[in-house]
């Protein structure tokens, strides 16, 4: 598996505070997004710090983690391990400096372990499967706006223009636990795999974004691609992308 990864700005946020992760081997390797919030940079802070402790809790328990999966043994323990130990990091930070008080992340991040593939995610950044010319959303936003869809309070329609669609109901870094969904994911060959913020799909529609990865371009040229058209619709939040590939 390969992967390219992409960060800007946007047209409107003074600064960025998400970031993404790729790192690792053909054994064990991790690619992730994370949309920090809070104020001042503690949302920088607090998605860095999220992704930082990811990529150590890896480093550290490599051998235990492919051990595991050698024996095919069941990782979510092992997986829920690391998140849990994200989330404590930045709940610590958040509890030890004023500054950063009340920050958190979303995080939606792919693990490949000795052929095992993992979903992690909390919050609403998106991970997308293209597969045989279809644009899958595999995840669910953690949202307010979600459990209004999903509860009949209100129409599929209504879900953008809400006032309350950016109000998240999970987070990572909030809560002395945070409740993950841990998803198994089956990789195809020429399947792509999307990790993206909500400054990306909030401004491209789902076709539109299907348009611009199905192209037979250099994955790097897709994600700039990508970045230009959520700036050309306004740009309006961090636009972070991480596309993961396997051809």
């Amino acid at each position: 598996m390969q992967a390219v990864g992409i960060s800007h700005r946007g047209k409107v946020r003074p600064n960025n505070e998400d970031s993404y992760l790729i790192d690792g081997d053909d054994n064990l390797a991790v690619f992730a997004v994370a949309d920090g919030m809070g104020g001042h940079a503690a949302g920088e802070v607090a998605s860095s710090l999220a992704l930082t402790a990811v990529q150590n809790y890896l480093a550290k328990q490599k051998t235990v983690l492919l051990s595991a999966a050698a024996a095919s043994q069941d990782l979510s323990p092992l997986l829920q391990a690391m998140l849990a130990n994200a989330n404590e990091t930045v709940l610590h930070a958040s509890r030890q400096q004023a500054e950063y008080a009340g920050m958190g992340t979303t995080l939606t991040l792919l693990i490949s372990l000795a052929g095992q593939r993992w979903l992690a995610h909390i919050g609403d950044s998106r991970a997308y499967l293209l597969r045989n010319g279809q644009l899958i959303h595999i995840t669910e936003d953690h949202t307010l706006v979600s459990q209004l869809v999903k509860t009949g309070q209100i129409r599929e329609e209504e879900r953008d223009g809400h006032p309350q669609r950016n109000v998240l109901t999970r987070a990572l870094g909030t809560d002395d636990v945070a409740d993950f969904d841990l998803i198994p994911l089956n990789f195809e060959q020429d399947d792509l795999l999307l990790l993206c913020s909500d400054g990306l799909y909030g401004m491209l529609s789902n076709e539109e974004i299907k348009s611009i990865i199905e192209q037979k371009k250099e994955p790097a040229v897709i994600l700039q691609e990508l970045v230009a058209a959520a700036n050309d619709k306004g740009g309006i939040d961090n636009i972070t992308v991480v596309l993961v590939y396997n051809f």
